[in-house]
């Protein structure tokens, strides 16, 4: 059996996700800030041993980023800890073959690619796709496979964040929770029903108005960090929820250039 070995770079979070074949068969976060002064150096070899997966077993990989500056560390790290040398992915690679109807393709980041890419291959053309992480982007592609372009809007823990710095009254909140109703009789629940259902109605419009704007109905997918967190509010054949569209198509990319 072999392996391979794809790493996410985000503002929050690192994720380490390994495949086999087409299949994802475990991953891992760290914390993208803790990086450099809190890495445990047994995180991969503690994860892949519980996975049953054996340093030799892994065959390469590739690293996706979109935090230049640490790049490179990763890629020692990983070459350090289990012996692995993992190719650092380029854009320029595949933006050539490239379908988009953007001013400038070379403004599109890789996690955009991965999901663009990601979400043709399993889901087929038109899609929306909606990825719920720090930033939360909206993403069209058309009926012929065209990436139309994307809006981005603050994430749940940035509005979160947002709502506290920029008020005097309001508490910080560590972590959105889901709220009992979709307003609140409290300070925090009035908070956490705004953030978390304007999200929610946020997409969902968005979702709606590109199928009014192009005429014709669009595939409709959730996928990011927060995902399955917010999967109640999207259980309805309309949607279908994905929260490892972007590794997947991380992997398809690495694939498709061994």
């Amino acid at each position: 059996m072999s392996y391979s070995l794809i790493v996410d770079i985000g503002n929050s979070q690192i994720e380490f996700g390994f495949f086999s074949e087409d299949s994802l068969i475990g991953k891992t976060r760290f914390v993208t800030q803790k990086l450099a002064s809190e890495y445990d150096n047994k995180l991969l070899k503690d994860f892949i041993s519980k996975l049953g997966i054996k340093k030799e077993e892994i065959e390469g990989g590739m690293i996706f980023s979109v935090v230049p500056y640490l790049t490179r560390l990763v890629q020692i790290i990983i070459k350090g800890e289990i012996g692995v040398s993992l190719k650092i992915f380029d854009p320029k690679s595949v933006l050539a073959d490239f379908k988009a109807d953007i001013d400038n393709k070379e403004e599109v980041g890789q996690d955009l690619i991965a999901d663009i890419l990601g979400a043709i291959h399993y889901y087929g053309a038109p899609v929306v796709v909606t990825d719920l992480g720090t930033v939360t982007k909206n993403i069209i592609i058309d009926k012929d496979g065209v990436f139309q372009g994307v809006s981005f809007f603050p994430g749940l823990t940035m509005n979160a964040r947002v709502l506290s710095d920029k008020t005097a009254q309001l508490p910080h909140i560590d972590e959105v929770q889901k709220p009992k109703m979709y307003f609140g009789k409290n300070t925090i629940d009035a908070m956490t029903s705004g953030i978390y259902y304007c999200h929610v109605a946020s997409v969902k419009r968005f979702m709606e108005r590109t199928d009014e704007h192009f005429g014709y109905n669009f595939k409709k997918v959730i996928t990011g960090g927060f995902a399955n967190f917010l999967k109640d509010d999207f259980a309805s054949p309309k949607y279908i929820v994905d929260q490892e569209l972007v590794l997947k198509g991380m992997h398809l990319i690495y694939e498709n250039q061994k």
